[in-house]
C-alpha cells in the first residue's frame, strides 16, 4: 500500500530495531542457542526495548481510493483470523475538512484450534486521508514531539524507509543536507537514549489541556522531555520540603526514587518527589482550569506559576 506511517509506531521501530542491533552483537560470540531467549524480557535487560511491539498503528493516505484499497486489505486479512473489523468516523479538530479521520478497530484471535479459542489480540488504526489536493505529508507542519518527525515509507525497491518528514513544521524543511542529517542524528540519538522535546504550537484556547494529555502519555512510556518547565533528576543535595507530601526530599529514608526540579518559580528552588509530582501534574491537567477572562485552559505548578506547555518550541533545537 502507498501510504506513510507515523507516530508512536515508527518511533517505536526505530528503538526496537537499535536494541535488535546491539542483542544480534551480544550473540555474535555466544551459542546461538541462546537467541531464542529474545523474548525474555529479563535476559540481557540492557537491551530489552528489543522487545517493543506497538498495538496501534496511525497510517496517511494521499487519496481516498488508497485508503480504501487499505480498508478493504484490513478488512480481508481479519477474516482470515475469525476476527472482526469496526470502522468509525472521528474528527481531526486542528485541521478541519483538509483530512479525513477514520478509526479502525480490530480484533483477531491467534491461535484458535477445535479445543482453544485462541488468545483475542486487538489492534487500532487511525487512517488519515488527504481532502485536497495539497501534496503533504504527517505530521502536516504540527508536529509535537521531535521523536514524532520521522515517517515510514515505501523506497524505490518497494521496502519500507524511516526518513524525516517533508512536512515537520520545523527549520528541518528548509535545511541544507548536511545540517539536517547532523539534526536528524540527534534527534534519534534523544530517542534511543529516551529523551524528546515537545515542540506542539497550538494556541487554541483548550491547547494545554491538549498538550498536557501528550506530555503525560510521553512520559508514561518513561521517555524524559528535555525543553519543559520541569525535569526529573535522580538525587538532590538540598532537603527541600515537597510541595504535596510535605515530607524533606533529603530526610524522607523511605522514598528510594527519583526527584523532580521545577524551573516554574524564578526566586526559590522547588524540588518534589516524582511520584508526587506526576500524580500532581494529572490532576492538574485532568482538571481543565479555564482563566475567567480569557477562557483559556491553563495548567499550573503547585505555586500557581504557568506551565507554558505551548511555549516551549521556543526552547526546542529545530526551531
Amino acid at each position: 500500500m502507498d501510504g506513510i506511517i507515523f507516530g508512536g509506531m515508527v518511533r517505536d521501530e526505530i528503538i526496537a530495531t537499535h536494541y535488535k542491533s546491539l542483542f544480534d552483537e551480544h550473540h555474535s560470540e555466544l551459542d546461538k542457542r541462546n537467541y531464542n531467549k529474545y523474548w525474555n524480557m529479563n535476559y540481557h535487560v540492557e537491551t530489552v526495548k528489543r522487545t517493543i511491539i506497538p498495538n496501534d498503528m496511525d497510517i496517511y493516505f494521499q487519496d481516498n481510493e488508497k485508503a480504501e484499497m487499505f480498508i478493504q486489505t484490513i478488512q480481508t486479512y481479519a477474516r482470515s483470523f475469525n476476527g472482526t473489523v469496526i470502522i468509525a468516523d472521528s474528527m481531526l479538530y486542528e485541521f478541519g475538512e483538509n483530512l479525513i479521520h477514520k478509526k479502525i478497530y480490530m480484533n483477531l484471535y491467534i491461535g484458535r484450534t477445535v479445543t482453544f479459542s485462541g488468545i483475542l489480540m486487538r489492534i487500532s488504526i487511525d487512517v488519515i486521508i488527504n481532502n485536497t489536493r495539497d501534496i503533504i505529508e504527517p505530521p502536516f507542519n504540527n508536529g509535537d514531539f521531535t521523536c514524532n518527525l520521522f515517517v515510514m515509507s515505501k523506497s524505490i525497491n518497494n521496502s519500507y524507509e524511516i526518513r524525516l518528514s517533508k512536512n515537520t513544521g520545523t527549520k528541518l524543511d528548509k535545511m541544507s543536507l548536511v545540517r539536517k542529517m547532523n539534526l536528524q542524528s540527534k534527534i534519534m540519538n534523544d530517542l534511543i537514549s529516551g529523551h524528546t522535546e515537545f515542540i506542539r504550537k497550538s494556541v487554541t484556547n483548550d491547547a494545554e489541556y491538549m498538550n498536557g494529555m501528550r506530555i503525560l502519555k510521553m512520559v508514561e512510556k518513561n521517555i524524559k522531555i528535555s525543553n519543559l518547565l520541569f525535569r526529573e533528576i535522580p538525587e538532590t543535595t538540598s532537603d527541600e520540603i515537597c510541595d504535596i507530601c510535605q515530607i524533606g526530599t533529603k530526610s524522607d529514608e523511605t522514598y528510594s526514587g527519583t526527584f523532580v526540579e521545577l524551573l516554574t518559580n524564578k526566586h526559590a528552588v522547588n524540588i518534589m518527589h516524582k511520584v508526587c509530582f506526576f500524580r500532581y501534574l494529572k490532576n492538574e491537567i485532568y482538571k481543565k482550569n479555564r482563566n475567567s477572562e480569557t477562557n483559556v485552559i491553563e495548567c499550573r505548578c503547585t505555586r500557581r506559576n504557568l506551565f507554558n506547555f505551548k511555549e516551549s518550541w521556543k526552547f526546542s533545537s529545530v526551531f
